[in-house]
Parts: structure tokens; C-alpha cells; sequence
């Protein structure tokens, strides 16, 4: 497949375990792929013992890349999975005369919480109730947040004004441009993300997702447990904001690469929305993506960053339009990871087509921010709910984290009935989890 890539040099900006998959796929071109960041230490960028060449140059350093990669004659650059290294791409790639799938303005929009807002009022998207300072909020809960982070990073809920507060200042922290945003929360509606996939500006929807969000220490943290393919309400919901987000996509001039908004959705299927990513994204959906009928997301990426189409990208000839997916997201208490068993049996389960581990041995993790750290992800494709369930209690019971001391050090685990009851009820609150 995609004989003419054979030969070229791909630069992959990022050697975390996201990348992995990433290099991977244009190996199986017979691309040259190189990853790049600053660690020497390659344990802590797992993809560049994967990939064919490893450079130990950080992706922010422009003026190494630059000379480096005309020394190296790359043929193409991609990035993911961060606004900030996407903007980096865009920077380098500019430097270079080589194609990017994204420019700065498409980037402003799509990761600029206020920008994004704007934007969507334009092309009436509906969004969420917004609060312009602290002083101001006079109606609890409320989610704060940096306006120009994704991923999570900087999120907190604040039930009253001192969480309040507290959840300023720490947003304000990770900010990268020092601006905060304070929305209400909303308490009775589910997370739904769309994902679209463009090609030489044909726009497809690829997929829909629920979230069951963890609720054990109430609001105060943000910690997504699952995410559920496709969305139960998808038929009904994209009735309403399916024409309009697509008109959004166009105003904004994209025409490649795949972009998912975020938002809440309530019993009735009306949406609203607080952000959108216009990138590579951390849930590694692609091979279920492929096979429910879409393109391999990965290969717009890849084929675009070294020839500057998409042209030819071939489509699954054998679709599952009715499968569905569970991805499993673990999170660790605060301690040090000093036992870690059953990953490998877990990838090893024939429906399973994703297993990320982002812990080793010897990890400190922590608590004092609203996001915990990572453990692993594992998704699962059937068409049974029953099925899913049913993997879902297999995985919770062989994952196994302990510290030192043999404390279990998973945060959460899901409840299997709620999977496999999930497609069958209509509202979100009789399915608490």
C-alpha cells in the first residue's frame, strides 16, 4: 500500500507511547520515520526505540531541526497529540517549504478556548454559559480552566470561592498565555466528543463518543474512566449540530487532518460546547475507526506531511458498521508504583485493539492536581454490550498496581453493568456510575 512513500523521510515530532502507533504506520509504507525530542533517557520516549532513527534535539529547538533536517533532506514533518508541539510543526514546516496540514490561524481557533467560543457563535454552535472573572460567578459548580491548553491540563471544578480560587490560580498557572476561562458545569449532561476526518476537504464524521467520568471524590477531580463508541443519543444529537459544525470546519479553511469537539450533552440530545482539538489525539482510536468503514486516520497524517495530498487514502472495503468500543482509561493514586501485573494478558484478549502502558516501576505518582497520572488504556471492539461488559470486568481484575506496601493503586474502576446496560438506557442519571 502507498508504494510511492516507499523511501521518504518522515520527522516525528514527540517520542512519548502516543507516537508509537504513528511510527509504526509509516514503517508498514516503508517510510524512514525519525522521533525527536530532548531525552536522553530513551525510557522516557518509549517511540524512539521503535522508530528507525532517534534524534535527541527537542521539538521547540526550531534552529537545530532546521539545520538538521536539511542535513538529513527530510521529506515531510508531522506532530500530535499537544497544541503545543502542532505549533512547532507549523513553525518548522514554514521554515522548510514543507507541507503541514494546519496553519497558525486554524490552530488559534481550535485551541483558544475564547477564540473557539467566538467561532462557534458565528456558525451557531451552541456553547456553555461563560463567567468573565471570579467576582462574577455567582451560581456553583463552575469548571476552570487555561484557555490555550488541551488534554485536560489545568482543569478543575470548584463547588464554592475558595475551590474557586484555588482552581484559578493553578489554571493560571499552566497557561501558556497567563488567561483563564471559568465556565458553569454542568452537572446533568454527558461528555460527547465528534470526530471528523477531512480530506482534500471532503468532511466525514467519524465517530461519537460518551464518557463515564468518575465520581468518587465528587467533582474535584476530572478523571474520564471510559470513553463509549458511539455516542447512545447519536442519531438524535447530530440532528441538531451536525450541519452546523460542518460549516464551521469549512469557514475555518480546514482541509485536512482530523478535528473532535468536545461537549456536554443532555437527556434531550441538546449539545453544548466548551472545546475542540484540531489534531492527533491521545485516544489512538484509529483502528477502530478503520474498522467501522472510515480511512486509517493515521495515513491523512502521514500522506499529507510528505506529499502535500491526501489523495488515494483507501478506506476499510469490509466495514463493521455496528461495532462498538470501550476504552478503559486507569489512573493512580498518590504513591510509587512498585508493582505492575496483568497489562499483558489484557492486550493479549482477541477484542482488544489498543494497550498503552504510560507507568514503569518505580513512578512517583501524585494527587494535588485535578488529573491524575496515567496509568494505562486499553479499547475493546465488539458488537455485544454484553461482550464489552464482560471485558471490562476481565480487565479490572487483572490489572494489578501496588505500591511498596501492597496498597492497590488504581484510582477507579468502571462498573461492567453500566457497559453493558449503556446503549440500551436513554438517560445518563438512571446509569450513575
Amino acid at each position: 500500500m502507498y508504494n510511492f512513500l516507499k523511501g521518504k523521510k518522515l520527522l516525528v515530532m514527540g517520542a512519548t507511547g502516543s507516537e508509537i502507533d504513528l511510527i509504526q504506520r509509516a514503517q508498514s509504507f516503508g517510510v524512514h520515520v525519525i522521533a525527536t525530542d530532548y531525552n536522553t533517557d530513551w525510557t522516557k520516549s518509549p517511540a524512539k526505540k521503535v522508530a528507525d532513527a532517534a534524534w535527541n534535539i527537542s521539538w521547540s529547538d526550531l534552529d537545530t531541526l532546521e539545520q538538521k533536517c536539511k542535513e538529513e533532506k527530510i521529506d515531510g514533518i508531522t506532530a500530535g497529540y499537544s497544541e503545543v508541539r502542532v505549533e512547532n510543526l507549523i513553525k518548522l514546516c514554514g521554515r522548510l517549504g514543507l507541507p503541514c496540514y494546519i496553519n497558525e490561524n486554524q490552530l488559534d481557533v481550535t485551541r483558544n478556548k475564547d477564540i473557539f467560543k467566538r467561532t462557534c457563535l458565528k456558525y451557531g454552535v451552541p456553547v456553555i454559559k461563560e463567567y468573565a472573572s471570579p467576582d462574577l460567578v455567582d451560581d456553583f459548580p463552575v469548571i476552570v480552566k487555561p484557555v490555550d491548553r488541551g488534554g485536560s491540563i489545568g482543569i478543575s471544578v470548584a463547588n464554592n470561592k475558595e475551590e474557586l480560587l484555588k482552581a484559578y490560580d493553578y489554571a493560571m498557572e499552566t497557561s501558556l498565555c497567563k488567561k483563564v476561562i471559568i465556565e458553569k458545569y454542568i452537572e446533568n449532561g454527558n461528555k460527547v466528543n465528534y470526530t471528523y476526518a477531512i480530506q482534500d476537504g471532503s468532511i466525514k464524521l467519524t465517530s461519537t463518543c460518551d464518557t463515564l467520568t468518575s465520581r468518587l471524590n465528587g467533582d474535584l477531580t476530572v478523571i474520564q474512566n471510559a470513553w463509549l463508541y458511539p455516542q447512545r443519543q447519536q442519531a438524535e444529537a447530530l440532528k441538531k449540530v451536525d450541519a452546523n459544525l460542518r460549516s464551521m470546519i469549512e469557514g475555518i479553511g480546514i482541509k485536512y487532518g482530523t478535528i473532535f469537539f468536545s461537549s456536554f450533552v443532555d437527556d434531550d440530545a441538546n449539545s453544548l460546547f466548551f472545546e475542540c482539538g484540531y489534531r492527533l489525539s491521545g485516544s489512538n482510536k484509529h483502528a477502530y475507526l478503520y474498522r467501522l468503514g472510515n480511512v486509517n486516520y493515521l495515513d491523512i497524517y502521514i500522506l499529507h506531511a510528505l506529499t502535500g495530498s491526501t489523495a488515494g487514502i483507501v478506506e476499510n472495503p469490509h466495514p463493521e458498521p455496528n461495532l462498538k468500543c470501550l476504552t478503559l482509561n486507569y489512573f493512580a493514586k498518590a504513591g510509587v508504583i512498585s508493582s505492575f501485573k496483568g497489562f499483558d494478558e489484557i492486550q493479549a484478549l482477541p477484542e482488544c485493539v489498543l494497550a498503552k502502558s504510560f507507568v514503569k516501576i518505580g513512578d512517583v505518582c501524585k494527587d494535588d492536581t485535578a488529573i491524575l497520572s496515567k496509568i494505562c488504556r486499553f479499547s475493546f471492539c465488539s458488537e455485544s454490550p454484553d461482550t464489552l461488559s464482560k471485558l471490562a470486568d476481565f480487565a479490572n481484575k487483572h490489572l494489578q498496581v501496588e505500591d511498596a506496601q501492597g496498597h492497590d493503586m488504581i484510582y477507579d474502576r468502571i462498573d461492567p453493568q453500566t457497559v453493558k446496560n449503556w446503549w440500551e438506557c436513554p438517560l445518563k442519571k438512571d446509569m450513575s456510575n
